[in-house]
């Protein structure tokens, strides 16, 4: 008996000293502090190092994409306040409701007015809206998101109800699914008697993101984007006729997939591409290799990038985001033209006015090419 109280008093001191037995149990003291690890080893924390590579190791889009998840557009703010504030690494998202596409789809208290299934589908969607709301903040790059911090989530709830914290569930839930990992979280869920317009659920977001430059997350030490974004305007060969190359504009995003849509043109002319797909450029790659840049369909001014840019009121995708290895490899036009992997070593869009040969050499042709 006094062995065993012997040997428990040795293992108390050990747990107080910061050590945790990886040994078997033995009958005297020795052995046992022989075979004790302390928690903070070097390999414990290379262990512990390794599981933080690996968090960080998610792709968010393709995970979303994987999973068909679709974001709503981000909301804009209702009252006086701002959807999101970046200060330091962390952005602070505004509590999102229930709201799709500018409607509330969501009223009432649970489980009264609404079930507890409709509720937890409520905070599912508040947590869409903190999504788009995170990728706004990150310039349309989510790979910039570290760690989802901290939820708060609020519940219109009857007076007797107390199952809260499985409604924002509906939230967290989704956090984990899009960001793996790195959106586990530390939680509030909040009963309330009343919410703004009488929605079912709010929740508020805290999220760490890398930021590498002094122009927040999403862009790099230039200013430039890291990623595509949608509304951008890139050079893309014709689907039909590869011997043409015109102006497109990137519609939607999917993952590490891009719908374009050609400028002036229906959108039965939209496709899909690949953001590694070579049959799309940025703005400039025709110019430097003297090729011909169809102006947009209808466009009847003289067609330079940077007066189109600025009618537009549009930007052009800068070369550091494109991700190809070949130039327009199915062009079929003409075989002298060799098109560069020139934004691979110069990291600038070039959409520069067009020179007065240039003009001279397009008078009375009706196209407006500035680049041929």
């Amino acid at each position: 008996e006094n062995s065993m109280r012997l040997l428990i008093a040795a293992l108390l001191a050990l747990q107080v000293d910061g050590f945790a037995l990886s040994g078997r149990l033995t009958s005297s003291v020795r052995p046992v502090m022989r075979h004790a690890t302390p928690l903070r080893s070097p390999a414990r924390v290379c262990a512990l190092r390794m599981g933080l590579d690996t968090m960080r190791a998610v792709n968010p889009e393709e995970r979303m994409a994987t999973l068909k998840i679709e974001l709503p557009e981000p909301a804009p703010a209702a009252a006086n306040y701002v959807p999101y504030v970046i200060s330091g690494n962390y952005v602070y998202i505004a509590g999102q409701i229930p709201m799709l596409n500018g409607q509330v789809v969501y009223k009432g208290r649970v489980p009264s007015q609404k079930s507890t299934e409709e509720a937890y589908q409520s905070a599912r969607l508040c947590g869409l809206n903190i999504i788009a709301q995170l990728k706004a903040a990150c310039n349309g790059d989510l790979s910039k998101v570290k760690r989802i911090v901290k939820l708060v989530g609020f519940v219109h709830s009857d007076f007797e109800f107390y199952d809260q914290p499985q409604i924002i569930n509906g939230a967290s839930d989704l956090m984990v699914e899009v960001f793996g990992d790195m959106g586990r979280h530390a939680r509030s869920a909040v009963g309330t008697s009343c919410l703004p317009l009488g929605v079912t659920t709010e929740v508020e977001a805290v999220v760490e993101v890398e930021i590498s430059s002094n122009f927040g997350p999403g862009f790099d030490n230039r200013g430039l984007a890291t990623s595509f974004q949608k509304g951008m305007k890139v050079e893309a060969i014709d689907s039909t006729f590869k011997d043409i190359i015109t102006v497109a504009t990137i519609k939607e995003i999917e993952g590490d997939l891009v719908l374009l849509s050609f400028d002036g043109w229906d959108e039965s002319y939209d496709f899909w591409v690949g953001i590694d797909d070579g049959d799309f450029q940025p703005p400039g790659t025709t110019m430097r290799a003297q090729a011909r840049l169809s102006p947009p369909n209808g466009y009847r001014s003289f067609f330079d990038w940077a007066s189109y840019l600025e009618e537009t009121t549009s930007v052009p995708a800068p070369p550091t985001v494109f991700k190809s290895n070949s130039v327009f490899p199915s062009y079929k036009g003409d075989a002298g033209i060799k098109f560069e992997l020139w934004h691979r070593v110069e990291a600038q869009v070039v959409p520069l006015p067009p020179s007065p040969e240039q003009m001279d050499r397009e008078k009375g042709r009706g196209s407006g090419v500035s680049n041929k």
